[in-house]
């Protein structure tokens, strides 16, 4: 048996940054060495580093080929034997994480079982997650900030956590910026997100023509300003460079006709004013504006006298092909294929998927008819994707980062003061505004010094409050005694799977905190700065 041990210590000093802070380089963490070296250390040694990514060295790039069959890449194929690992793994891969009792709910399933029971989510009751977010009474009309709480909140408590790692991925690929876009249009960020939502996993050929005419993408690719006298090029290389094909599978000429095919392409205005704008007030003006925006539901238009109904000839076939078309005959493309199956895998399992693993994703691609949820399906019930080359392969991105943390502690509420755009800026990672039209590059990009330390910060307040007060931690709350409330945190966020003298410093500095409260956050604290807990 444990006991605990509580010398007189001074709670208000504990809860000082700095302490923690020591705490953490000091050893009594997981991360037994200096906090960011410790975690990007950890992450170059991790099964990352045993691939080769593309360019940016995220999931959103590259990484193709056999692996090499040396003994120590033959250990990483071998599956993951704990059904609780596996459990796990698969909730932070295909959702945000898992709490105790959801890991344990999916470690007593087959693979098939539970890689089902998170694709057929339309069948799961969210109306827990509506009621809240009718709660918060947030702007999604022109507030770009309330539209990141709101997808953040999204993330954090639905019970259906696919739908929106779906979401989130459409995003980071098929990407738009609520800065190009403005805040009076800001709405169309969240018709976006919507669409990406109704279609988290549909045939790959109807998002791609969606998003095509969503008036977000319309607008941050010019294809608003195209005409048939000035075709405008954007989305015509984007669609092929970074939606579809990739590099080198297409020419000059191709994007040239492929522009022509998008040109008039339009969407609905907002109503006119009722009344003279210049007559009112500043806050009259601003009343009205943000009325006739609410009302808004733009539609896609096509203007006749700008859209160029000529012959194209787009790779090698020639007819007066219109957008619509473009995209079916680039999804006859086998590069099409291997692009999205190749995406998708390594969003899931590894950064390095070989040929093999390839050529058996295209074919469900070929035989579904382009089905992301079959395509889906056979990656989260693959061999490769429960080896231990998939296992901690991936560096977690902020957002994921703090989600996992909220989902995990069962937290139900996110404070404004400690979940907010300043703490996720930090981390360079803010929802609707990936940097530009590649997304994230991801990868070892997230830990560098300033951005690790963004995230010890945004512990800091989300742990500790602005007041420094320790918040309630629900999942721990039933921990007994130090030593079990360090095991639970431990299985919680990293599967317990920590080297013996790590999980024994814990143990000793949770034992000189007297306050249940602070020893809880404290342990938390340690856990979620760990490097362990930075790979997904």
């Amino acid at each position: 048996m444990h006991h605990e041990q509580q010398p007189p210590a001074s709670t208000a000093f504990l809860r000082r940054t700095g302490t923690r802070r020591a705490i953490l380089a000091g050893g009594a963490a997981v991360a037994a060495a200096g906090a960011a070296g410790a975690a990007i250390a950890f992450g170059l040694s991790s099964n990352e580093a045993r691939v080769q990514p593309g360019p940016g060295g995220g999931a959103n790039n590259g990484g193709a080929g056999k692996q090499p069959t040396t003994p120590a890449a033959q250990a990483l194929d071998i599956p993951i034997a704990d059904p609780k690992r596996r459990a796990a793994h698969l909730l932070r891969r295909a959702g945000f994480g898992g709490t105790r009792a959801q890991i344990d709910e999916f470690a007593a399933l087959s693979r098939e079982e539970a890689a089902d029971r998170l694709l057929n989510y339309s069948a799961v009751d969210n109306s827990a997650l509506d009621s809240i977010l009718a709660a918060a009474n947030l702007n999604l009309v022109d507030n770009p900030r309330d539209l990141q709480r709101w997808w953040l909140m999204r993330m954090a408590f639905t019970a259906r956590p696919l739908e929106e790692r779906m979401t989130f991925i459409w995003h980071g690929l098929l990407t738009s910026q609520v800065s190009k876009i403005g805040g009076q249009r800001a709405k169309l960020m969240v018709i976006q997100n919507e669409l990406f939502r109704a279609n988290a996993l549909p045939i790959y050929d109807t998002l791609v023509k969606a998003v095509s005419h969503d008036p977000a993408m319309l607008y941050y690719l010019d294809t608003v300003d195209s005409t048939r006298q000035h075709p405008n090029e954007n989305y015509a290389r984007e669609l092929m460079e970074l939606f579809t094909l990739g590099v080198g599978n297409y020419t000059e000429d191709d994007v040239r006709e492929s522009a022509r095919a998008f040109t008039g392409w339009r969407f609905s205005r907002p109503a006119k004013p009722p009344v003279d704008l210049n007559t009112l007030s500043r806050e009259e003006r601003r009343e009205v504006e943000h009325r006739l925006i609410d009302e808004w539901d733009p539609k896609f238009e096509l203007d006749t006298r700008k859209h160029d109904y000529g012959q194209k000839t787009f790779l090698g076939k020639t007819g007066p092909w219109d957008g619509d078309d473009i995209v079916g005959i680039i999804m006859e493309q086998p590069a099409a294929g291997r692009f999205i199956c190749r995406r998708l895998f390594m969003e899931f399992a590894h950064l390095g998927p070989d040929e093999e693993t390839l050529d058996a994703l295209l074919k469900v691609w070929n035989d579904s008819g382009h089905d992301i949820r079959a395509i889906v399906r056979a990656i989260l019930v693959s061999d490769e994707f429960y080896s231990e080359r998939s296992y901690r392969a991936l560096v977690r991105s902020p957002i994921e980062f703090m989600i996992g943390a909220i989902r995990g502690l069962e937290i139900r509420e996110i404070g404004q003061g400690s979940v907010n755009e300043k703490a996720y800026r930090g981390m360079d990672q803010v929802l609707f505004e990936p940097p530009n039209v590649a997304g994230w590059p991801g990868g070892a990009a997230w830990l560098s010094s300033s951005t690790f330390f963004a995230r010890v910060n945004f512990l800091d307040q989300f742990l500790f409050g602005l007041k420094g007060r320790p918040v309630a931690l629900p999942a721990l709350a039933s921990a007994s005694t130090s030593e079990d409330l360090v095991d639970q945190a431990l299985a919680i966020f990293v599967d317990g799977n920590v080297p013996a003298q790590s999980r024994d410093a814990l143990y000793a500095h949770a034992r000189t905190i007297a306050d249940a409260r602070e020893r809880a956050a404290t342990v938390a604290y340690l856990v979620l700065a760990s490097p362990e807990y930075q790979l997904i």
